[in-house]
């Protein structure tokens, strides 16, 4: 009973001791795993960058314009020249010359329209007055016609005799104004009794202002 139980006891240290054995061995191995993961993923990544480091720079070879544009400096925007200023101050002088003279067009156009507009009124003043002096016109020789119509009607009821020396006292143009409304017979017997002299006057006159019959009256008169 006794040499059992001391042979367990003695088996008791060997059984810790594999498991201690058991443990280190399986740590180590975990160890060992996790190392070669780690070197793994190291060798892709490093993998991954010399790819494209290598595209890089095929690329590079590939288009040098890129490369010499990428690494050329930006360049450096300078002042304008003097003949380019003095282009501009030409340009800006010539379009304040244009907008001066479209001003002064303006003005004139202006003007022009007042102007046109002051000569229409004043055209139609002159209408209005034109119509105004005629009608003054026909009001006058309306009244000039009743008064030679009153005087030849005085003429005509004196004796030619007696009416002879008065008429011929008249103005040249008046006898031949009365003279044109009296009857014939009345004008005949008036002129025996003036002088000579007046009557050859007279009949000169009378022969001179007279005006030659309108031909469509004449042709109307005949038909």
């Amino acid at each position: 009973m006794s040499g059992a139980i001391y042979s367990r006891v003695r088996l008791f240290p060997l059984l810790i001791l594999f498991a201690l054995a058991a443990l280190g061995l399986r740590g180590v191995s975990l160890y060992a795993g996790y190392d070669l993961m780690v070197a793994v993923a190291q060798d892709e990544n490093q993998a991954q960058e010399d790819t494209a480091q290598a595209e890089g720079d095929n690329a590079g070879a590939d288009d040098p314009a890129t490369t010499t544009a990428a690494a050329a400096p930006p360049p450096i925007i300078g002042l304008p020249s003097t003949q380019e200023m003095e282009l501009i101050t030409q340009l800006r002088q010539r379009r304040q010359d244009l907008e001066a003279r479209e001003q002064q067009l303006d003005l004139q156009e202006q003007l022009l329209a007042s102007t046109e507009k002051r000569i229409n009124d004043k055209i139609v003043q002159l209408q209005e007055l034109e119509v105004q002096i005629k009608k003054h016109l026909r009001l006058f020789e309306e009244v000039e016609e009743k008064q030679l119509d009153a005087i030849v009607e005085v003429y005509e009821k004196m004796k030619p005799k007696d009416a002879a020396p008065r008429f011929e006292a008249l103005a040249l143009q008046t006898q031949v104004d009365l003279v044109t409304r009296m009857k014939p017979a009345k004008v005949a017997a008036l002129m025996e009794n003036m002088s000579p002299q007046k009557a050859s006057i007279l009949t000169t006159e009378l022969a001179t202002q007279v005006q030659p019959p309108n031909f469509d009256e004449v042709r109307g008169g005949g038909r």
